[in-house]
């Protein structure tokens, strides 16, 4: 470690950026949208709860292990998968485990608001995996965060929408501050959690 890089380090706002990005890494808007639409789309809440989770395991528990597994022996440069070239086999990774858990929910006769949700989130990772092939990094980060505050606009009310201008700022900072992505790559993240949130809603399931 450089002494500009320990110094860095040392400063205060370079580790409340990082705690920042270790708190509301993309593993917990993921899970928190699962465990949403299985209470929201399951007759007793208890059981929708246990959808979320199980669903939950395979979007965010599963591709956040395989990822540190990675971390550790060298796959990947850290957690948060920052470098781009990386980035092919972190999405290969997200997508698989979210269509094997997909195909269990559909065979064990998950809600099927829940299994709109993970086709959803399948299609979000091939859309950010496709504009990071093109060269732009967008931020998982903001698109994940993003994301969760137009589920529970959608499924619960519109007043989640004012969450959005408080917590995405403080993300967008903490990515910036640390250098993981461009201004582009923040706004772009969450343009695109919210278009294919949106836009998925179209294809929600009757009763949901």
């Amino acid at each position: 470690m450089t002494s500009s890089t320990a110094a860095a380090a040392r400063d205060p706002a370079t580790r409340a950026a990082r705690i920042i990005t270790e708190v509301l890494t993309p593993v917990v808007p993921v899970l928190l949208i699962c465990v949403l639409c299985g209470v929201h789309g399951a007759p007793r809440p208890w059981a929708g709860l246990g959808w979320g989770l199980l669903a939950g395991v395979f979007c965010a528990v599963i591709p956040f292990a395989v990822i540190e597994a990675g971390v550790r022996r060298r796959g990947f440069s850290d957690r948060q998968v920052s470098r781009r070239e990386e980035r092919r086999g972190a999405y290969a990774i997200g997508i698989g485990s979210v269509l094997c858990g997909a195909a269990a929910l559909v065979l064990l006769g998950a809600p099927a608001l829940l299994t709109w949700a993970l086709a959803t989130m399948v299609v979000g990772l091939l859309v950010c995996a496709a504009v990071t092939a093109a060269g732009i990094k967008a931020s998982l980060h903001m698109f994940c965060a993003t994301a969760l505050g137009v589920f529970a606009a959608l499924l619960v009310s519109p007043w989640w929408l004012l969450m959005l201008p408080v917590l995405l700022p403080v993300i967008a900072w903490s990515r910036l501050h640390l250098r993981q992505h461009t201004r582009a790559e923040v706004v772009l993240g969450a343009v695109l959690g919210a278009a294919v949130t949106v836009l998925g809603w179209l294809f929600v399931p009757a009763g949901g």
